[in-house]
């Protein structure tokens, strides 16, 4: 179900899906799991997401899925049944959303993987006084954690800077996905951020990118690049 780890997901966040499938063919050669996001979901719907798996690869819905507990498990059941390789809901939404959503999951069969999303990566600490004044984000990423995996979630999205407050408790028995792969200042949204090696030598089972690829001269060559790290540190931990 969830393939070799630790592995990279390319976020194929792009305007169109015809763009998308061209880049992707591109690609297709050093990637196997792909994001699809809210864009292109709402262009292409489920007719492009079967396009992509029917092309090879494992698909990742990231809708962070966040209603009560009957809208979310009925979502769920449609998506595990349709043979994408996992999908998001947002932790934020509670225990018994979660339950209602792993249950489903569970009904349809089980092979899709579920991830909670904990606290966005555009979120820095200053901001996330502004959603949740007077709680901490540690405390926030430990108790979301501790939900998902009481509540049957298969794994979490985190960002990098996430990892050392969550792997000790955490690692194993979630799945670490984590987004915000960037080499420097990215000088765009994402604002906790770490290199693939920080991610992977933080504990991060597989690593979201997008822009660093997609707006790179060269896509082929950004992501066999990253390929080569990912490669690389894997053989001199002997992943």
């Amino acid at each position: 179900m969830r393939g070799e780890k630790p592995g990279i997901i390319l976020a194929a966040d792009l305007a169109s899906t015809s763009e998308a499938i061209r880049v992707l063919e591109d690609l297709k050669e050093d990637l196997y799991h792909v994001k699809i996001g809210p864009r292109l979901f709402a262009s292409g719907g489920m007719d492009f997401v079967h396009e992509v798996i029917k092309k090879g690869f494992r698909v990742f819905l990231d809708l962070k899925l966040h209603d009560i507990p009957n809208t979310v498990s009925s979502a769920v059941d449609f998506f595990s049944r349709s043979g994408i390789w996992a999908l998001t809901v947002h932790a934020a939404g509670g225990c018994s959303m979660l339950e209602a959503a792993s249950r489903a999951n569970a009904r349809a069969g089980g092979e899709m993987m579920l991830l909670g999303v904990t606290i966005l990566t555009s979120l820095d600490r200053e901001e996330w006084q502004t959603v949740c004044p007077g709680c901490l984000m540690a405390e926030a990423l430990e108790s979301r954690a501790a939900l998902c995996r009481e509540c049957g979630i298969d794994g979490i999205v985190c960002s990098p800077s996430d990892l050392p407050i969550l792997v000790p408790g955490f690692k194993q028995d979630l799945t670490m996905v984590v987004p915000g792969i960037r080499d420097g200042h990215p000088g765009d949204d994402q604002k906790r951020t770490a290199s693939i090696e920080d991610a992977l030598n933080r504990g991060a089972d597989y690593v979201v990118v997008g822009r660093p690829v997609l707006t790179a001269p060269s896509p082929g060559k950004a992501l066999k690049d990253l390929a080569f790290r990912l490669e690389r540190w894997k053989m001199a931990n002997d992943q």
